[in-house]
C-alpha cells in the first residue's frame, strides 16, 4: 500500500512539473520593440556616390522623417518621400513605413521608373508582418523598357539580362523575429559592382511587454519548479505515513 502511495506521489509530483512547464508563454527574444525606416540607400556605383538611408526613421526614439525632392546618387525624385517608426515597450510593439509617390533611379546600363512605392511592417509579441509594394513600374536597358509587375507577391524576383536582378516585396525574418521589408530591392552584376540598391525599406520586431510580470523559463520550471512541487508532495506524504505509524502503535 505504502508503495502504491508512493508511486502516485511521484506520478503526480512529474505531472504537476509538466504543466507548470507547459503553461510557460514564448515571448520574442528582443529585449524591447525595435523599428527602422528609410526610402533609399545604396552602395557605390560606377559614377555615382553610394546614398545611406533616405529619409531615415529609427526607434526609439521614432518618429517621421520627411524629404521634399531628391538628387542624390542614382537617386532621383520630385515627390514627398517618407519614413515613419514607433514603438510602444508597454504592449512589445513596433511598426515602420517609408513611402514616396514617384521615384527614378539611373544606372548607367539601364534606368528604373517607379511609382506609388509603400512598405510597412507591424510588430506584435508573437510576431511581425509587412509588405513592400510598387503601383507601377518598369526597367529601361538600351530604350527597351520591361514592365514590373504592381503590387507582387512576396520576394517575386525579375533577372535583368546584362543588368542583374530585381526582387519586388522582399521580405525575410530572423531569428528574433525581426522582420525586414524591401520594396524593391536591385542588385547589379558584379561587373557592374555588383552593387545593391534598396527602395522602400520597413523593419520591425516585438519584444515581451514591458509591464508583463516574468514568467519561469521552460528549462527551468522543469528542474526547479518540478523539483519544488515534488518536495511538496513528499512533505505531504510523510506527515500522512507519520499518522498513520502512530494510529497503528
Amino acid at each position: 500500500m505504502r508503495t502504491r502511495t508512493r508511486t502516485c506521489v511521484l506520478a503526480g509530483s512529474a505531472l504537476a512539473a509538466g504543466v507548470l512547464s507547459a503553461a510557460t508563454p514564448a515571448y520574442a527574444a528582443l529585449p524591447a520593440p525595435k523599428a527602422d525606416a528609410y526610402v533609399v540607400s545604396s552602395e557605390a556605383l560606377s559614377g555615382a556616390i553610394a546614398v545611406a538611408p533616405t529619409p531615415h526613421s529609427t526607434y526609439p526614439s521614432g518618429g517621421t522623417q520627411t524629404l521634399v525632392g531628391l538628387d542624390l546618387g542614382a537617386f532621383t525624385s520630385t515627390s514627398v518621400l517618407s519614413a515613419k517608426t514607433e514603438g510602444n515597450p508597454a504592449d512589445g510593439t513596433s511598426s515602420a513605413s517609408a513611402a514616396v509617390d514617384k521615384l527614378g533611379v539611373d544606372l548607367g546600363v539601364a534606368s528604373v521608373s517607379l511609382t506609388g512605392i509603400e512598405s510597412t511592417c507591424e510588430a506584435t509579441p508573437t510576431g511581425a508582418k509587412g509588405s513592400g509594394l510598387i503601383a507601377g513600374g518598369s526597367i529601361s536597358v538600351l530604350g527597351i523598357p520591361t514592365n514590373l509587375q504592381a503590387n507582387a507577391p512576396a520576394n517575386t524576383k525579375v533577372s535583368i539580362p546584362a543588368v542583374g536582378s530585381i526582387v519586388l516585396n522582399e521580405q525575410t525574418t530572423d531569428a528574433d523575429g525581426v522582420m525586414t521589408v524591401n520594396a524593391v530591392h536591385i542588385t547589379l552584376l558584379p561587373a557592374l559592382n555588383g552593387a545593391n540598391l534598396v527602395i522602400g525599406h520597413a523593419e520591425c520586431g516585438g519584444a515581451e511587454p514591458a509591464e508583463a510580470v516574468p514568467m519561469i523559463n521552460p528549462t527551468v520550471a522543469g528542474a526547479t519548479g518540478g523539483a519544488a512541487v515534488a518536495g511538496i508532495l513528499a512533505a505531504v506524504y510523510l506527515r500522512r505515513r507519520s499518522a498513520a505509524d502512530r494510529s497503528a502503535a
